[in-house]
């Protein structure tokens, strides 16, 4: 009987010892990052139906200021449209401003910041860009970097070459890319940046990847955690599908005035992602934005579009 009980409370001892492990963060810890999204910096004093440009300055130095208060960020994502007009002078204006962050930012081309027919193209607004911001090294619109062991950053570029519109794409020359760093990112967690969504917050044929079965076909190839953080439709949503986290971010300019915080906790068997919904300090901007945003509500998203956890389980 005593050999018996001492058995079972070996057993017992084993289970729980392995259960601890398995629960324990990987080698790589976590990972903290601010997202802003669709800043559409502008220097005009006028407003349009929807958007507060005359009050971008100051929307974007406070959500900076908020920021810099945080502690262990390692990065800011720019998710695109970080002007809203592709003027050179805007862009070098956006880059002295985001310099006065604490920590290192990186950026993602959105439909709005360049053009085809004058000077910021996307080689000059690369050119300003690297030469504003000293951290930005790449030398293509869409690269990748580790920002810690185990941690996969991909920033993609799905803004179209010719003319202005509100569709992205992705060429194939970027997927084939793509899917060679998904291939060897295999025992990673994977953090995709795009302005254009893949599972968008709404329908909206204007604003949607013109191939994004292309690009869903080279992420389903792939098991590990994905998740793929974007902007554009100004518009509070995160979504789960198997192993792949969408999360839409809102605009800064627009009701609701709003910026993201993440922490992404690898462990062993499971990555964990927690979400901290930022909002504007400065609360007459933001009523005001809502008074002129139709369906208002919806662009501040649910509670869980929010804030909260969500868990991405690692497959075998």
């Amino acid at each position: 009987m005593k050999k018996l009980l001492k058995d079972c409370l070996y057993i017992f001892f084993i289970v729980a010892v392995m259960f601890f492990i398995s629960d324990l963060p990987s080698f790589s810890g976590t990972l903290k990052f601010a997202q802003l999204s669709d800043i559409h910096y502008s220097s005009v004093r006028e407003d349009n139906s929807y958007k507060l440009l005359s009050k971008t300055r100051p929307l974007l130095e406070d959500a900076i200021s908020q920021i810099n208060k945080e502690r262990n960020i390692n990065f800011v994502m720019i998710t695109g449209d970080g002007i809203d007009k592709p003027i050179k002078s805007e862009l070098e204006n956006l880059c002295d401003i985001l310099n006065t962050l604490r920590y290192p930012w990186y950026y993602v081309l959105g439909n709005h910041d360049t053009t085809t027919d004058g000077y910021l193209t996307k080689e000059n607004f690369l050119k300003v860009l690297k030469e504003k911001n000293p951290k930005h090294a790449y030398d293509t619109t869409y690269y990748t970097f580790k920002p810690k062991a185990g941690y996969r950053l991909i920033v993609l570029d799905g803004a179209k070459n010719k003319g202005f519109t509100s569709n992205g794409i992705l060429p194939k020359e970027e997927l084939e890319w793509l899917d060679g760093i998904l291939n060897k990112s295999k025992n990673d967690v994977v953090l995709i940046f795009i302005h254009f969504p893949l599972v968008t917050p709404f329908d909206s044929k204007r604003h949607e990847i013109l191939n994004a079965e292309e690009f869903k076909a080279v992420l389903d190839k792939y098991k590990m955690p994905i998740a793929i953080f974007s902007g554009h439709y100004h518009m509070t949503k995160i979504t789960k599908r198997g192993n792949i986290l969408h999360v839409s971010t809102p605009t800064l300019a627009g009701y609701p005035n709003s910026f993201r915080i993440v922490e992404v906790d690898n462990k062993r068997n499971k990555v964990i992602f927690k979400f901290k919904f930022m909002e504007t300090n400065l609360k007459d901007l933001q009523a005001k934005t809502r008074i002129m945003t139709l369906g208002g509500a919806g662009y501040y998203g649910k509670p869980n579009d929010r804030d909260g956890i969500v868990i991405l389980n690692k497959k075998n």
